[in-house]
């Protein structure tokens, strides 16, 4: 629990408020679904069975209290209450449950939400932890901290269960007592479960802590319809550090599909505060809270949430996934924030083309690894959520090590059709990473990227990931980076490299501001060089790659400027590859330069048969259009030694806006400077 909820008051401490909402919560979500609800289905429990021992077994036990739920009369909707606290060690396997039931631990002495149950069972790892068998469908369990089971804390083979204010896997003193397998498991034969929720929509509440335990946090296997919300997943109560899961945080599996882990509320009623954490693109100061329907799912051993095996149609929504309960430093899961692995037409949605920008997100930031990991999977949507930055927009909680491992998104295998980002305000943020910002390998095709911040924060300055903006160096085709910034990394804004083809850089602004109308803040060059390297490299055997085009765009074309090297460099043994409608070292309305620190272009290696010039992709019916290459710290272009066939012609270098040359937008060292003693090059000098 955010250690702030002690001081809210009535809130967390009004108990007869608490039992009140928690009993309508609990009607709200087990009482039945669809045409089948009857008048009844919302009414309380009609009969009581109370706990007044921590005796194993005998009457006024838990044990009892199950057994007379189980036996009575058919269609009796039956509460156990409590009104002893304690530890309730078991001797044996407990019944499972097989009628309706709400078994109401917030009844117990001494229970608050801020400071958790008073009553724990504990299985000493020789027996089960509770079961929902048939019978028991829109049944609820709250208040209980459940420990040490041989196999899961609660396992739900019935559906329609609603699951509260528990604490699985965690003694009464806050200290890992892990059951044997998941904290809670979600069979095949239970759907439309209630794991959570946070009802007063209170930015620093949370529902069940699930943590310590040897399985996941919680396991949904083959089953569909479950909302997983306000929990904490590998974490202590205050979501200030792990109590690891000894696997996933939450993992979706078996073709598990129409699952919503968190949700898209933004508002918080106790504080009259919504989440703006861009501050309405920098023009009003920044509010942040915590999505109140997330979950905090860190510290977890393996990922934080893995979707696999043909699990589809799973939603995740205001989640903070390797951090602390304000998202503003590091609780790692230690693998992957989130993987998709095997499992299509899944989304991480962090908001609606309407609202502004990111309002409510998830946030994977802090994990060992990736913040995203995508493999094998396709149509899969990233929309508005934050890679390596902080929840607050204003600093990092990188994903991996600098310079050695971690990319924000990294995408690979045969995946297809990955969209991350789109129209405004459906744009990501990947910054701080401790690799590549996206990175693309494998065989993907069709993937886009569409308005990403990728080393810097959203409409502010540098937060450099520790190589690239992005790299590609898939081998699919059909891959797009459309109206992206890719400013303030260590090297290079765009990498593309391995044997990349068929990538369509346009348009973005790679090196400069959010506007590309001026330098960038807080460079990490330290001299306003946006990117250490060159805004992008082409290298290796990338081939038949076109950077510049005409899609519509709030950008006008591609703006490669303020780079420490090039605005261009293509080298290695990269081939075919096309520049056409772009502005390099210029602002992106071309009224003031912003020179790259060595040069526009740089053709060097062996890199051969790059094209320069007036050009239409293929498929287009656009009127082709040369780049503009002015104000750049060396030559407008650089042709150098062993490369070969290249064409540079037609392009407006010293040029402005109206492609007149003026010594304003000159080149320092001047136009061309071909040393080249490969064979048919045609450069315009």
């Amino acid at each position: 629990m955010n250690p702030k909820a002690t001081s809210s008051g009535s809130f967390f401490r009004s108990f007869y408020w608490l039992a009140t909402l928690l009993l309508a919560l609990f009607l709200t979500a087990c009482g039945g679904s669809g045409g089948n609800s009857s008048s009844t289905d919302n009414a309380p429990p009609s009969v009581y069975y109370t706990v007044t021992n921590l005796n194993d077994n005998g009457e006024g036990s838990f044990r009892q209290a199950i057994i007379n739920a189980n036996a009575a009369p058919t269609g009796q909707y039956s509460g156990i209450s409590f009104s002893v606290a304690g530890t309730i060690t078991l001797a044996s396997n407990l019944p499972a449950i097989t009628s309706r039931v709400l078994i109401d631990g917030t009844t117990a002495p001494g229970f608050s939400a801020a400071t958790g149950p008073t009553v724990q069972l504990d299985f000493g790892r020789l027996y089960n932890g509770i079961i929902f068998n048939s019978g028991s469908s829109r049944s609820g369990l709250s208040g209980l901290a459940i420990i040490r089971s041989s196999s899961n804390g609660i396992t739900l083979n019935a559906g329609e269960i609603a699951l509260m204010l528990n604490q699985i896997g965690v003694n009464l003193n806050g200290l890992a007592a892990g059951n044997n397998g998941a904290a809670i498991y979600i069979a095949s034969t239970s759907n439309n479960n209630r794991i959570g929720s946070n009802p007063n929509s209170a930015s620093d509440y949370f529902s069940n802590l699930l943590s310590g335990n040897e399985g996941p946090g919680i396991e949904i296997h083959g089953s569909s319809g479950n909302i997983i919300q306000a929990n904490l997943i590998g974490t202590n109560r205050a979501g200030t550090t792990f109590i690891r899961n000894d696997s996933n945080g939450i993992l979706i599996t078996a073709a598990a599909s129409n699952n919503t882990i968190g949700g898209t509320a933004y508002y918080d009623s106790t504080t009259q505060q919504t989440n703006n954490p861009t501050g309405n693109k920098g023009t009003v100061p920044i509010v942040y809270i915590r999505p109140p329907q997330g979950n905090l799912i860190s510290g977890n051993v393996l990922n934080g949430v893995k979707i696999a095996q043909a699990s589809e149609n799973n939603v995740l929504s205001g989640n903070f996934i390797g951090t602390n309960f304000n998202g503003t430093s590091a609780i790692g899961n230690l693998q992957d924030g989130v993987v998709i692995e095997g499992a299509n037409n899944n989304s991480l949605i962090g908001c609606s083309v309407v609202d502004q920008p990111f309002i409510y997100y998830n946030v994977l930031s802090g994990n060992r690894d990736n913040g995203l990991r995508i493999t094998d999977s396709n149509n899969i949507t990233v929309q508005a959520n934050f890679f390596g930055a902080a929840a607050s927009n204003a600093g990092v909680v990188p994903n991996g090590q600098a310079g050695i491992r971690g990319h924000g998104i990294f995408v690979t295998g045969s995946s297809t059709a990955v969209q991350v980002g789109g129209v405004i305000p459906l744009g990501n943020v990947s910054a701080g990473n401790g690799l590549d910002g996206i990175n693309v390998e494998g065989t993907v095709s069709g993937f886009t990227t569409f308005n990403t911040f990728g080393g810097l924060l959203a409409f502010k300055g540098a937060a450099p990931n520790g190589r690239n903006g992005i790299t590609i160096s898939a081998t699919g085709g059909n891959n797009l980076i459309r109206t992206n910034v890719f400013s303030g990394n260590v090297a290079n804004g765009i990498e593309l490299s391995g044997d990349a083809v068929d990538v369509t850089v346009d348009p973005n602004i790679v090196g400069l501001d959010t506007e590309g109308t001026n330098w960038l803040a807080n460079s990490p060059t330290g001299n306003n060089y946006g990117n250490g390297g060159s805004g992008i490299l082409v290298t290796d055997n990338a081939s038949f790659n076109y950077i510049g085009g005409y899609n519509q765009s709030v950008i006008p074309q591609n703006t490669f400027s303020g780079n420490a090297r090039y605005g261009i460099e293509i080298v290695g043994s990269a081939h075919h590859n096309y520049i056409f409608n772009s502005g390099i070292g210029v602002s992106s309305d071309k009224l003031n330069v912003f020179g790259n620190g060595l040069g526009g272009v740089f053709l060097g290696g062996n890199s051969r048969n790059t094209y320069a010039g007036i050009f239409t992709p293929p498929n287009s019916t656009t009127t082709g259009k040369a780049s503009t290459i002015s104000g750049n710290v060396g030559y407008g272009v650089t042709v150098a030694n062993t490369t070969s066939y290249n064409t540079v012609i037609n392009n407006c270098i010293g040029c402005d806006l109206f492609n007149v040359e003026r010594p304003a937008f000159a080149n320092t060292l001047g136009r061309v400077l071909n040393t080249s003693s490969g064979t048919g090059n045609n450069i315009q000098p």
